[in-house]
């Protein structure tokens, strides 16, 4: 799109250098001496006419081929004149077949002779010239941009060649012929691809193709009719009026039809087609009315075609409105860089006249040979052509970063962005950063991004001033095309990542300009893609932090219930020994008592050693429930106790080892610790009892002023050995509740082999850390 739109930027700008070196040629050519446009060869005695140049002065006076000359400049004609001076003389006497004379001269110039008509043809051509190109340039129809291109081209180069046909040249008299048969085909064809582009259809296609057969076929007779046989330009230039006839009435069937065919919703292309059409019939009306149709009916024109055909500067004039009026050819309004560039373009050809004048004026009086090489027009056209592309491009971007603040190198850019959203994280910063970094560098007065990834309503990031209603813009259902609501224009681009829309990037329109340029739409378009990446990302990294946030927030509520489950064993294993020691047992040790004083037989001593055993049974369940020892004397007493029954309740040569070098506050741990601590050597044991086939262990428990270790080591075969041979699932609970026990205070707890056989338990708690209360 950049590469298009630069190309007719250079295409306009070649155009306008090419018309600009011939009007100096045209002009040029008014200084120098006419030509008759005769030649003539002997033929025995006579001097005969040979070649006279259609609509020369020699034709417009009469003379054809065949043609005897009997004087030339006044003198007659003899044996001994060389048939080379007929074609150098200003004055001619021929006589015809059908013995009339004729004396043909090269007139005066007055045609086109007062600079003010030489200067109106040039603005003519200028006003043509200009309208073209910026509708080359701005027009988003690029077959009717070059059908107005080429038709301004046509019309500008009949004017600039009418200056220099009274001279009689031959490349002027061509070249007026070549440019009225392009005009007429341009316009035929204007009218065929606007408003109702008919060049879509075959019967569109067959017409402007048949359009162009005619009108090269009228080139290709008229260059015949120039080399072979001149007499036959009569012939020709009736059907040259005859096809232009056609040409215009076929532009205005045209245009009526469509003016006619046009919906209500192209009231805006009807009266531009109708302004047009104005300009159009009021420009050529005084010529084909005064001029083109006298001259077809045999009566003469009735006004000098070089001054009726003045009138038709209303049509570049008309064209001119339609665009102003922002309704011609998708031009919505006259970007004013079009303007701006019109301005350089004037301003640049101006300078470029006036110092091309004003050195040759002082060179006039240095040096001759310097004189006429600056006033060379070859010279002109190829300093002009080698510099003027390139200054007015420089100039052009030096102005629009002045006034329009939206000037950027479209590459450099677009890798600068595209680093930066790599290296960004977070929707929130990655959206504010885009949107920041577009809305400076596009200079636009606000933008937004909308996403509907977020949970509905689309969660929406502002930049800029944006207006209210860009909530209703961002929910539009339709992306990527301009959108018009209640005065506020928007262009939505769809963020789009993995064939999935995300949301929608919203762009408000310019602070210092109108519209985007094809530039700027390309540099959003392909950014569009990487950012609905980035910002997809983020939003699955937002969904995993909040899915992860949520599971660790689950595997504290577990941990708390968990820690709460087990105060609540705790104390429900409290409430049961109290209960136990406080009515069971005591109705049993009175029992035992009352059996004591009863008289002794064989049956009261079974039933004494009965409850005795049952005392004793008692007393180890409150015990095992909650040792007395652990709650009155603190996890030394409690782990003593532990070691002594695992010692009595089996064969294993049970020890406890107790170091400390710094006591907790009070000289006790908190109770829930100690109850912990309690639980992960019981329980440690008992896996000793019941799978590892020790025969001996030990119980460590080491303090200090950084932390807590409760260590429990035996013999016996293993930790894998007694999973595998036990099964793993009650091991693996057993351990699994050990830490669950030591979790509230992030306690640590491993299992190691020792190298010669045996297992030790390790738990160890920092202190200073989470001491779990509250739990």
């Amino acid at each position: 799109m950049q590469w298009r739109c630069g190309a007719r930027w250079v295409t306009a700008t070649a155009v306008v250098v090419a018309l600009l070196g011939f009007g100096q040629l045209s002009l040029a050519e008014t200084s120098r001496p006419g030509w008759l446009g005769l030649r003539a060869e002997r033929r025995g005695d006579l001097l005969v006419a040979t070649w006279v140049q259609p609509a020369g002065w020699a034709w417009d006076a009469g003379v054809r081929p065949g043609d005897t000359v009997t004087a030339v400049a006044g003198e007659p004609v003899t044996l001994r004149d060389d048939p080379s001076a007929v074609a150098a003389a200003s004055v001619v006497q021929v006589q015809s077949a059908s013995g009339q004379v004729v004396t043909a001269s090269v007139g005066s110039l007055a045609i086109l002779a007062s600079d003010l008509q030489r200067l109106s043809f040039l603005a003519t051509a200028g006003c043509f010239v200009a309208v073209g190109g910026i509708v080359f340039v701005l027009a988003a129809d690029i077959v009717a941009a070059s059908v107005v291109l080429a038709f301004a081209v046509a019309a500008a180069t009949a004017l600039v060649a009418a200056i220099a046909t009274p001279s009689g040249a031959t490349w002027a008299l061509g070249l007026e012929y070549v440019a009225l048969v392009s005009f007429g085909a341009t316009t035929f064809l204007l009218f065929l691809a606007f408003p109702i582009n008919r060049l879509s259809v075959r019967s569109g296609r067959q017409s402007a193709v048949g359009c162009l057969v005619v009108h090269a076929a009228l080139v290709l007779l008229y260059g015949w009719v120039l080399a072979f046989n001149s007499a036959a330009y009569d012939a020709v230039r009736n059907v040259l009026f005859s096809v232009l006839a056609a040409d215009l009435v076929g532009a205005s069937v045209l245009a009526v039809t469509a003016l006619l065919g046009a919906s209500p919703g192209q009231r805006e292309a009807r009266r531009a087609l109708g302004l047009v059409a104005l300009g159009t019939v009021a420009g050529l009306a005084p010529f084909c009315l005064l001029s083109l149709g006298p001259y077809l009916l045999g009566t003469g024109a009735l006004v000098p075609p070089d001054i009726a055909i003045l009138s038709i500067v209303l049509l570049p004039a008309s064209l001119g409105g339609a665009v102003l009026s922002r309704q011609f050819l998708g031009i919505e309004r006259l970007v004013r860089r079009g303007m701006l560039a019109l301005i350089v373009w004037i301003g640049l050809l101006a300078l470029y006249t006036v110092g091309l004048d004003v050195l040759e004026r002082g060179a006039a009086g240095q040096s001759s040979f310097l004189a006429a090489l600056l006033g060379s027009t070859v010279l002109s056209v190829a300093l002009i052509a080698g510099t003027f592309p390139l200054v007015q491009a420089w100039l052009r971007r030096a102005l629009e970063r002045v006034l329009f603040h939206d000037v950027y190198d479209y590459a450099g850019t677009l890798r600068q962005l595209g680093g930066e959203i790599v290296c960004l994280s977070g929707v929130e910063t990655i959206a504010q950063h885009v949107l920041g970094r577009l809305g400076r560098t596009l200079d636009l007065s606000w933008a937004a991004i909308a996403l509907d990834a977020d949970a509905p309503p689309p969660r929406l990031h502002r930049w800029g001033t944006c207006p209210a209603e860009v909530e209703a813009l961002a929910s539009a259902a339709e992306g990527g095309r301009g959108v018009q609501r209640e005065g506020t224009a928007a262009q939505l681009v769809p963020l789009v990542t993995e064939r999935v829309a995300i949301g929608r990037l919203v762009l408000g329109p310019k602070r210092h300009d109108v519209d985007l340029s094809p530039e700027d739409s390309a540099l959003v378009a392909t950014l569009a893609p990487l950012v609905a990446t980035a910002l997809q990302n983020a939003l699955l990294v937002r969904r995993l932090e909040a899915q992860v946030g949520a599971l660790e927030e689950r595997e504290r509520a577990l941990a708390a219930l968990s820690a709460q489950l087990m105060h609540v064993q705790e104390e429900e294993r409290r409430r049961i020994a109290l209960d136990l020691h406080d009515d069971p047992l005591q109705r049993a040790i009175l029992l035992a008592r009352e059996l004591k004083d009863a008289p002794q037989d064989r049956y009261i001593e079974r039933c004494r050693r009965a409850v005795d055993e049952i005392i004793d049974a008692l007393r180890a369940i409150c015990t095992d429930l909650r040792p007395l020892a652990l709650d009155d004397f603190g996890l030394a007493a409690g782990l003593e106790w532990l070691v002594n029954d695992v010692r009595a309740r089996s064969d294993l040569a049970a020890s406890l080892v107790v170091e400390s070098t710094a006591q907790a506050p009070g000289g006790r741990l908190p109770a829930d610790l100690e109850v912990a601590l309690y639980r992960v050597a019981q329980e440690a044991l008992n896996n000793c009892l019941k799978h590892a086939q020790a025969t001996r262990v030990m119980v460590a428990l080491s303090q200090n002023g950084e932390g807590i270790w409760l260590k429990v080591a035996d013999n016996g075969q293993g930790h894998a050995a007694a999973a595998d041979a036990n099964g793993a699932s009650s091991s693996h609970l057993g351990t699994l509740g050990m830490r669950e026990r030591l979790k509230p205070w992030e306690g640590v707890l491993t299992l190691e082999a020792d190298r010669e056989g045996g297992t030790a338990v390790l738990a160890h708690i920092q202190l200073g850390g989470n001491d779990g209360a509250g739990r």
